[in-house]
């Protein structure tokens, strides 16, 4: 039966999202909405670089929930709980790519539980981080090891060709002056710090129930800054990065059961492969490694090869994993689930509509 789905957004992960769903005859795309007025009324062929398809994007919500889609999928720069229970009771099971990883952790949690029930819809989240490398990989990996005790995971991002510059440029730092100072692991975080944690936090709590063990707390244990050295312009972001602002940025989590870390996350995110020694410096190392110490320690690495014709790999992986997990959302039963109780999602072979 082929699943009619909405997708709220068009930035990168969004737009990768609708072009995937629009060349594979398993999915109807039946909405797509917008933030900006000058997309309103757009084909959305038009917005996302196909032909035109017969739909328009939109800025209105309540017609969009007024469809009772089978899946939204949320790709917004920001978690919008009351905006995901609005699709929920509705009857619109919904896979979130920023928001929702571990939602009983989360002052939300109940009234979105009670939304989905309401509605008879699920909720699931994921994406590569939070998601592949925070918490699906490590939790993957541990089932072949015991007497686990440590979870080390790391993320080397090279990025210079990421779609959105207000992501690159504000989320993660990148162009931005470098502190005058060193990091202070007792000082409090700034606000994007806070954000990275609200997401990390929920990738360890789920790694913590999958591992039987509750977690504690989750630290911003270091802070790190690679400058550039020449002024550069991102394509096709736009995005400025002058000589001396921050090129890379790499954040060290770290998560704590009983007093004691089980918990590493490293998050390295690079424009540059020039910023100095310990950064990323080649543009097909592997993108992301797991370490297991246990009996036995296993390590994993998992890489993305890059097409220079074809969109940016992190935000297509990402409109991937949304895509392959929609059928598992629609068939469900209503309320959070996670990577703990669904079965992993597969990819299928290419199937290409005619003409498009």
């Amino acid at each position: 039966m082929t699943l009619r789905v909405i997708v709220c957004y068009t930035g990168g992960v969004g737009r990768e999202l609708v072009r995937q769903l629009l060349h594979n005859p398993a999915f109807e795309l039946v909405g797509v909405l917008v933030h900006s007025a000058d997309k309103e009324g757009l084909d959305v062929g038009e917005i996302v670089g196909v032909d035109p398809v017969g739909l328009k994007a939109t800025r209105d919500l309540a017609a969009l929930t007024a469809l009772r889609a089978d899946v939204m999928s949320w790709h917004g720069l920001k978690w919008e709980p009351e905006v995901i229970a609005r699709f929920l009771r509705a009857g619109t099971s919904v896979y979130s790519g920023i928001g929702g990883w571990y939602l009983p952790s989360q002052p939300e949690h109940q009234m979105l539980q009670e939304a989905a029930a309401q509605g008879g819809a699920a909720l699931v989240a994921g994406g590569n981080i939070p998601g592949l490398i925070s918490d699906v990989l490590p939790l993957f990996c541990s089932g072949y090891s015991s007497n686990i005790r440590m979870v080390r995971a790391r993320q080397r991002n090279y990025i210079p060709h990421y779609p959105s510059a207000v992501q690159m440029g504000q989320y993660l730092g990148i162009g931005q002056p470098l502190p005058a100072a060193a990091f202070d692991p007792s000082a409090a975080p700034s606000e994007i710090d806070k954000l990275w944690m609200w997401g990390i936090a929920q990738s360890a709590a789920l790694v913590a129930q999958g591992l039987g063990v509750a977690m504690d707390e989750l630290r911003l244990t270091n802070k790190e800054f690679g400058a550039s050295p020449a002024d550069m312009v991102l394509q096709p972001s736009g995005l400025a990065v002058a000589k001396g602002t921050a090129a890379g940025v790499r954040w060290t989590f770290t998560a704590f059961t009983g007093g004691q870390p089980f918990y590493e996350l490293i998050n390295e995110q690079t424009v540059r492969l020039d910023i100095g020694a310990g950064w990323r410096d080649v543009e097909d190392a592997p993108n992301w490694r797991v370490v297991i110490e246990g009996s036995p320690t296993i390590q994993c690495e998992l890489g993305l090869v890059a097409d220079p014709a074809a969109p940016d790999h992190v935000a297509a992986l990402n409109a991937a994993r949304a895509l392959n997990f929609l059928a598992r959302i629609a068939a469900a039963a209503p309320g959070w689930r996670s990577v703990l109780d669904l079965p992993a999602p597969v990819g299928t072979l290419a199937a290409r509509r005619p003409g498009l």
